[in-house]
């Protein structure tokens, strides 16, 4: 359920309706959209069918994505200099300017999964390792569609679901899947593919956790940005 008593919640709601804030609030919502669509663009490649057409609309969004992180700093700084603040909003700012660095670095790691589908000339197919490959693959396009929801209505139950999935759903079966790689576990697949489930399997820990860094701006104070929530210490900025 929304909770309207949030203290971020309440930041947008009655601080930042008429400033430079409120536009940075609808940039850092288009980011994401924008590192959406080029997941799917990148998913695309790897696993479904390699064009180079789409793998150069993936590198003009990404320069779109940058562009978009350096306007957001700009009107972020803006608003410190030029707006009578509250002691509320510098906190909030900050973590803004924390958390569209890890939305630049999805784009990045965008760019990484289209480049394993140029190396391999072509859509891998991983064996054995199909089934838990599109598990993780489906958990960072969900999580896509419910940080988008989040943000829209700052639903901060949907934000500690994020949260609490990176690190039970995501994280943790990566760093052991991957582990299994390197032990030789998954000797049916040819050398060249093991590598690149090992990259691709770490490509898609870094975007959701910086979809789950995104999530929790609306749930953590400052110093929190980035961890994972728990109940205690969460009440101030």
């Amino acid at each position: 359920m929304k909770n309207k008593e949030s203290l971020w919640t309440l930041i947008r709601e009655k601080l930042f309706k008429t400033s430079l804030m409120e536009e940075v609030w609808d940039l850092v919502y288009t980011m994401i959209q924008k590192d959406k669509v080029m997941f799917q663009n990148a998913h695309h490649l790897l696993r479904v069918e390699y064009q180079d057409e789409q793998f150069n609309i993936l590198l003009k969004m990404d320069k779109e994505v940058n562009a978009m992180q350096q306007i957001i700093r700009e009107k972020v700084l803006n608003h410190l200099l030029i707006s009578d603040i509250s002691k509320y909003e510098i906190p909030q700012a900050l973590g803004i300017i924390t958390v569209i660095n890890g939305l630049e670095r999805i784009g990045d790691n965008c760019k990484n999964i289209a480049d394993l589908a140029m190396a391999a000339n072509g859509t891998v197919d991983y064996s054995d390792l199909e089934e838990t490959v599109t598990t993780l693959e489906n958990i960072v396009f969900r999580h896509f569609d419910e940080l988008l929801e989040a943000i829209k209505t700052d639903n901060l139950e949907i934000s500690k679901r994020i949260m609490n999935e990176y690190k039970e759903d995501v994280s943790r079966r990566i760093d052991e899947t991957v582990l299994e790689i390197l032990k030789g576990n998954y000797s049916k697949l040819p050398p060249q593919n093991m590598v690149s489930a090992a990259l691709y399997l770490r490509y898609l820990k870094r975007i959701d956790a910086n979809q789950r860094s995104a999530a929790s701006l609306l749930v953590n104070p400052f110093k929190k940005i980035g961890y994972n929530y728990n109940n205690e210490g969460n009440s101030s900025l």
